[in-house]
């Protein structure tokens, strides 16, 4: 949000840089994300069932296979970043500024993905506190740092948009740190060590076996945001600066559903892994009354107010015009998807990382990317069987359908995992097998 804020000083074309550079980051984050949800679900297992030797392994391996996943994707990223800007339609007018700011975030993509599953790995052995100073640090440093090098004060030469990406990647690499520190010095039952260490072949294809549906539920919900930020460039820079902003508005719109949903999921593995479903839950029902009470009250602010929080992002008249009517049927959207995110982390957290799965493969491509093609007026005539239908003219109410598209989604999607919650045997699950060396690790049937 704070990137938006600064590149709203310099115009709608740099923020619609930021929204789409952002975007294809998040989607390869997102992807590599589904071996974070495994190292949390397999090491809270562990804990719970009061195994730390056996946590600690699994600790090692994951570090191991995150690290090798994170290179490779920061050298893909950067090689291929102009062509990932050219095959969503990005004007040549934006390609410059976005191709520059893409690379940037994509050099810092190491270090932001060790830091995240550091706090990770710190969370899931009970200490939450180090992962929270650690952001609290980088998200600070990042903020002094962004207009240092955005404009160029104090004598620093100014980069534009590509110094938001600059301080992200130096902010990250000081949280990494952090978090690391307090894994190889024991904060948390967890303790990181390379004694003994050895590749440990089983325990790498259970997390794997566990990430991938997690991996891919992140990856396409990134991947529709890239179709919708497509569908959104026809209506030109403000259509994609409005975009931009409303995606990172919903950054604030969870406000404390993130740290709820893992901190309730971690809970829910230790519970399940000390034999206590009952208690497990339970900690789920506390967390969805908790995100849905504080989204509740953020989203109706944002409801009645939605000039003024489109203002801290944008003086253009004609990107508030649009943003208007944009944010407010969105706000809706924001409290439903946070609620949903904090279920299925939840579930996921617990092994179940399947379901989760479907329930996003269903809902975005089977309701939300339909409606949003539909609605914008992107699709003139569907063609089936070879015959085209013609599309009644008043289902095209123009870039207000990828709101309305996103908004049913979210609802369709929470009804889905609130359904199985309720009455799908996730809870019942046997998660522990056997590892190489005779141990038993945590992993999903």
């Amino acid at each position: 949000m704070a990137d938006l804020l600064w590149a709203g000083f310099l115009g709608s074309a740099q923020v619609a840089s930021i929204g789409v550079g952002q975007t294809w980051v998040q989607f390869f984050n997102t992807a590599r994300g589904g071996l974070d949800t495994s190292a949390r679900a397999m090491v809270s297992r562990a804990v719970g069932a009061d195994d730390i030797p056996q946590a600690n392994h699994i600790v090692r391996q994951a570090v191991v296979v995150n690290t090798t996943v994170a290179v490779v994707v920061m050298g893909l990223g950067i090689l291929l970043t102009d062509w990932l800007l050219y095959i969503i339609g990005v004007s040549e007018a934006l390609t410059e500024e976005g191709s520059n700011y893409q690379k940037w975030r994509f050099m810092g993509f190491f270090f932001f993905s060790m830091n995240t599953l550091g706090g990770n790995l710190l969370q899931a052995g009970g200490d939450s506190l180090t992962p929270m100073k650690a952001n609290m640090i980088t998200r600070g440093l990042h903020l002094i740092l962004s207009p240092v090098l955005v404009f160029g004060w104090l004598g620093v030469p100014a980069v534009g948009v590509a110094g938001t990406a600059i301080a992200t990647g130096i902010a990250q690499a000081v949280g990494m740190t952090m978090n690391f520190r307090a894994l190889a010095i024991g904060t948390s039952k967890l303790r990181l060590t390379l004694k003994d260490w050895s590749f440990d072949w089983p325990v790498i294809a259970q997390q794997v076996r566990i990430g991938t549906p997690a991996a891919i539920t992140g990856a396409e919900r990134s991947f529709a945001q890239v179709i919708l930020v497509g569908l959104a460039g026809p209506f030109g820079q403000t259509g994609l600066a409005v975009y931009s902003i409303t995606q990172r508005i919903q950054t604030f719109g969870g406000f404390g559903s993130q740290g709820i949903s893992m901190a309730g999921g971690v809970l829910v593995g230790q519970n399940l892994g000390a034999r206590e479903p009952g208690r497990a839950k339970r900690t789920v029902w506390w967390a969805l009354a908790f995100v849905f009470g504080v989204q509740l009250v953020i989203c109706t602010a944002m409801f009645v107010f939605p000039e003024q929080v489109l203002y801290a992002f944008s003086r253009e008249r004609a990107v508030i015009e649009m943003g208007i009517p944009w944010l407010r049927i969105e706000a809706f959207g924001y409290m439903l998807f946070a609620t949903g995110n904090t279920l299925g982390q939840c579930l996921n957290t617990a092994g179940e990382t399947v379901a989760p799965m479907w329930a996003s493969l269903g809902t975005l491509w089977g309701v939300q990317q339909p409606i949003a093609i539909l609605l914008t007026g992107s699709a003139l005539t569907w063609e089936i069987f070879g015959q085209s239908v013609a599309i009644p003219s008043f289902w095209n109410v123009g870039v207000l359908g990828i709101p309305i598209a996103i908004v049913t989604a979210s609802f369709v999607r929470l009804a889905i995992l609130f359904g199985y919650f309720q009455w799908g045997p996730w809870w019942k699950k046997e998660v522990l097998v056997r590892s190489r060396d005779g141990g038993r690790v945590a992993a999903a049937h």
